[in-house]
């Protein structure tokens, strides 16, 4: 086994920069919202040296350190994701173990509900170089296409040499729009990219580079099914 890609993608400017917008703007929220926590205790500890009822600062407390654990929680749980989905750890992942967690994570709290059963695929499936980092981005890319929530849902068959992991995608509207199964395709050149269609495109070379090949299936109105085989 080589270390090589099986298919060498080059990579426009604009798509590293449509990507940074991206986790910029996925990190903004709970970022702003630990940010938002701290201001409120600071305004709690001023109340303290003037007439504020102790009963009503040690409620607004209490908020506040549960804005700041919840948005923290958020933030370390869509990093999990980012370290895999776009890093280079993600490539050379052994096992489905921490991709696994990390997208039950990345849903947690969503109206995306994931199916991911445990030992599947098995994990000597994950000796082919990038199929855990692969798997993580089209979960990803089925959430995106879940814009009303729904169910995914993780399958996989075959082995290191030859194999095929499947996810569903179960609610509405269950399908890729035309703009994102471009960019998905290769079709849609970095120009004509943006920061909703972005995933969708690297997804796509993602599999390129390592020899995948994607097929996009919808079943019903509510059914999508993206395909990666090897």
């Amino acid at each position: 086994m080589t270390d090589k890609p099986a298919h060498p993608v080059s990579v426009d400017i604009r798509v590293l920069e449509l990507l940074a917008s991206k986790l910029c703007h996925d990190l903004v929220s709970p970022v702003g919202a630990i940010r938002n926590g701290l201001e409120l205790i600071e305004e709690m500890q001023e109340d303290e040296d003037g007439d504020g009822g102790a009963a009503a600062i040690g409620g607004f407390l209490g908020e506040a350190v549960k804005l700041i654990d919840h948005s923290s929680g958020q933030a370390d749980r869509r990093l999990r994701v980012f370290r895999l989905a776009y890093g280079l750890g993600g490539r050379d992942q052994k096992g489905f173990g921490d991709a696994r967690a990390a997208a039950a994570g990345y849903v947690e709290g969503s109206r995306t509900r994931l199916d991911w059963p445990e030992r599947v695929p098995h994990d000597m499936t994950a000796q082919r170089r990038g199929v855990v980092k692969l798997l993580l981005n089209l979960i990803l890319l089925a959430d995106e296409a879940l814009t009303h929530g729904g169910l995914v849902s993780v399958a996989a068959e075959g082995g290191e040499d030859r194999g095929r992991v499947t996810v569903t995608a179960a609610g509405r509207p269950g399908t890729l729009n035309p703009e994102a199964a471009a960019a998905l395709a290769g079709t849609a050149g970095p120009e004509a990219l943006g920061p909703r269609t972005i995933h969708a495109y690297l997804t796509g070379r993602l599999a390129e580079s390592d020899g995948f090949r994607i097929a996009v299936a919808t079943e019903s109105s509510e059914r999508l099914v993206l395909t990666a085989e090897w």
